[in-house]
């Protein structure tokens, strides 16, 4: 594969995810028992806005470069925004002195406490050797180069069994979609009280909702998130990003409905933007 994340680092999709995934380890961080994260499709970790690949791609521009330049975002994304002024001391209010956008692995590692442990899976050489350096050393890291759907096989469930597994994949094969889902089902048959995020593009909203609702008999109960920038018809263009949330953690839908709304209001580009968050599964009871 040919797939670099540089290019599309800190895209709509990337934040979408990014504010999600903040909100599951908020959770996580709630309770005092230690939790194991993995990221099965780690990419670099850490991205340089400034850098040939993101200046070419320039799709952070329409996706958190769009968020930042409005002075309510911090009130409306707050623990995502604390997150980037971490990595970006000089950040200000009007998003200028933006110049590093977090992977998943640096969101995740920053969650980490001390009895907390963290599993990073890359398979392409110099992306994994980004990753490495990205991510320093830190006895509570571990960092493996291998496929990410053999990976998932092998390290779930992991130890301690509290925590959350997220599937990222580049979605460039014709057969993606269906490893992805295969690889869903298998990480919770595996891992039945984890936590399980798969994040997908949407280029063509029925193709989507066929897929999720092929997918549905087979799954626990499943939170689906969804973020459009335009009508999802063009199936040639990357229109919005969704992710199954597998176990998701008390009253997280009713968390997210304003930051989603604000998410809709500054990223969506035609008549026609939405967010959908709806059960794909429901819960028991």
């Amino acid at each position: 594969m040919n797939y670099r994340h540089a290019f599309h680092a800190g895209n709509h999709g990337d934040v979408l995810k990014h504010v999600v995934l903040l909100q599951l380890l908020e959770a996580l961080r709630a309770k005092p028992a230690p939790f194991h994260l993995l990221d099965s499709h780690a990419g670099a970790g850490l991205y340089d806005l400034a850098g040939d690949e993101a200046q070419r791609g320039g799709e952070y521009r329409l996706g958190i470069g769009t968020v930042l330049a409005d002075a309510r975002a911090a009130k409306a994304l707050p623990l995502y925004v604390a997150a980037l002024k971490e990595l970006n001391p000089e950040l200000k209010a009007d998003g200028s002195g933006l110049r590093h956008y977090p992977g998943s692995p640096w969101l995740l590692r920053r969650a980490l406490r001390e009895p907390d442990r963290l599993s990073l899976i890359e398979l392409h050489g110099d992306t994994y050797e980004a990753l490495r350096r990205n991510m320093g050393r830190d006895a509570r890291i571990g960092i493996h180069k291998r496929d990410a759907f053999e990976a998932l096989g092998a390290l779930l469930p992991p130890t301690p069994r509290r925590g959350l597994a997220l599937i990222d994949p580049a979605f460039e094969q014709r057969d993606e979609f269906d490893q992805a889902a295969k690889a869903l089902v298998a990480a919770h048959r595996r891992w039945q009280t984890g936590q399980i995020a798969l994040w997908y593009p949407i280029k063509d909203q029925n193709s989507s909702d066929a897929w999720a609702k092929a997918l549905a008999p087979l799954l626990p109960e499943t939170l689906r998130i969804e973020l459009l920038i335009r009508p999802a018809r063009d199936a040639t263009k990357l229109n919005g990003s969704g992710l199954l949330l597998l176990n998701p953690p008390w009253k997280l839908d009713e968390q997210l409905r304003a930051p989603l709304q604000y998410l809709n209001e500054r990223l969506g580009r035609e008549p026609g933007a939405a967010t959908r968050i709806d059960w794909l599964v429901k819960p028991k009871g």
